[in-house]
């Protein structure tokens, strides 16, 4: 009989969310998703199916992989670094199965350069559990001003992982002030806010990426913004050649090939990204000179399908219709909340669909916050999402929020849904207090 492996203990975060789930039915309904609840849109299925059906004329979907995928990264290289205004080759563009394989690559490839972490806060869980698990370390936490929480790690080298804008806070936050040796940008969502948001996210991520990818890597998805987070597609750049390397020995490893399926839906957002900042800049004689610019580059890299100009633009609209849905819905929290969660337009997203606001009941230590949200979860069928999920442990979240319990609200899902669940959560706020009066 051969032994069972030893498998490192989960992340804080992780370890967590099994408590605050426990009991807990898995139909209840939830103020916090980690998705993007609104509808696609239609165009996007439409070019979804045109995409397929290429694929199986053009032999790609019975294959491991062919010479159309080069086209692909070439492609995705033109257009990302015309996003991001920097010089991107296709040698450096890997697509992978959402922004959490590109996570699971970076990190492990840091894990074996001994070089640690040093985290945003609040964070995306696979940030903690896949350092853990792969054999990494983090160094220190940060928060929106910048202000650190170390952890006594000390390693030969330190990477500074700048999320933009906060998933979780929908913010974007100050770099904090240490040298580290390598940068990795996820670039979570670039749709979901105003005009004037978006922009001042994207001028952000240009700025971070101007002196270069040598010592870089960005990882961006389609799914969140575009509303289709189970096709898990993302894509990752990095102009540090062994990074690159490691990620096309991982995917070997694991899949042979990617999808063909994930490159195009890739192709495609891009596209949208560099129309939409397009209408933001230059109003619809830019746009349609970008989209000109990009069927061309289409063309040049022999990539088909070519999105049509109907598709691109009603995509566009669409993210605009999304953002308007958003910004009802921060209208809606702050007019059904009744003191219970903080309020007040610092806390409205840049972009995408998610906040923090700070619970203004006083709840106590994080244990009883632990049980308050899982007492409303068993006894009311409300699933709650505090901080403690959101990367850290408990000693880091009270270093850096110190007595402020938090919880993600979803601006995405349908008005009726929120303002309901909203209502719920005051019921069982009150009922729960009541049996601890008592």
């Amino acid at each position: 009989m051969i032994g069972a492996p030893t498998i490192p203990s989960d992340a804080a975060c992780v370890a967590v969310y099994r408590r605050l789930r426990d009991g807990v039915p898995r139909s209840s309904s939830q103020i916090g998703y980690g998705y993007n609840l609104y509808p696609p849109a239609r165009a996007v299925t439409d070019h979804l199916d045109v995409v397929l059906r290429a694929c199986v004329q053009t032999g790609r979907i019975a294959e491991y992989g062919t010479h159309a995928d080069a086209g692909d990264r070439e492609l995705a290289a033109s257009l990302a670094g015309a996003y991001l205004g920097v010089q991107v080759s296709g040698e450096q563009v890997v697509f992978t199965h959402g922004s959490t394989e590109a996570i699971n690559i970076v990190t492990g490839f840091l894990a074996g350069c001994d070089t640690s972490l040093v985290l945003p806060m609040p964070c995306y869980y696979a940030f903690e559990q896949t350092t853990r698990r792969l054999g990494g370390e983090v160094a220190a936490r940060y928060r929106y001003d910048g202000a650190l929480a170390t952890t006594g790690v000390d390693t030969e080298r330190r990477a500074l992982v700048e999320i933009l804008p906060n998933g979780v806070t929908g913010t974007v936050f100050t770099r904090p002030e240490l040298d580290v040796d390598f940068k990795v940008l996820d670039i979570v969502f670039q749709a979901g806010g105003s005009a004037q948001a978006a922009a001042k996210v994207v001028n952000q991520a240009r700025d971070l990426v101007a002196g270069g990818l040598d010592t870089t890597a960005i990882m961006m998805t389609p799914a969140k913004d575009m509303c289709v987070p189970g096709l898990r597609t993302g894509i990752l750049i990095s102009g540090y050649p062994p990074l690159i390397a490691a990620a096309r020995e991982e995917q070997f490893d694991r899949t042979a090939s990617i999808n063909p399926m994930i490159g195009q839906v890739v192709l495609l957002y891009l596209a949208v990204l560099l129309l939409a900042d397009a209408e933001r800049a230059g109003g619809m004689h830019a746009v349609e000179q970008a989209y000109a610019w990009i069927r061309d580059r289409f063309v040049e890299h022999e990539v088909v399908p070519v999105p049509t100009w109907e598709t691109c633009f009603e995509i566009v609209g669409h993210l605009s219709e999304m953002a308007t849905h958003f910004a009802h819905s921060f209208t809606l929290l702050n007019e059904h909340t009744n003191s219970l969660l903080e309020t007040g337009d610092t806390l409205r997203p840049m972009a995408g669909y998610s906040l923090l606001p700070r619970v203004l009941a006083p709840l106590g230590d994080a244990e009883k916050v632990i049980a308050w949200v899982n007492d409303i979860g068993r006894r009311h069928h409300l699933k709650l999402n505090p901080m403690l999920l959101f990367g850290g442990d408990v000693s880091a979240w009270e270093s850096l929020y110190p007595g402020q319990a938090r919880l993600r609200v979803n601006l995405s899902v349908p008005h009726a849904d929120l303002t309901a669940s909203l209502k719920l959560l005051r019921y069982a706020h009150a009922e729960v207090s009541k049996r601890g009066s008592r």
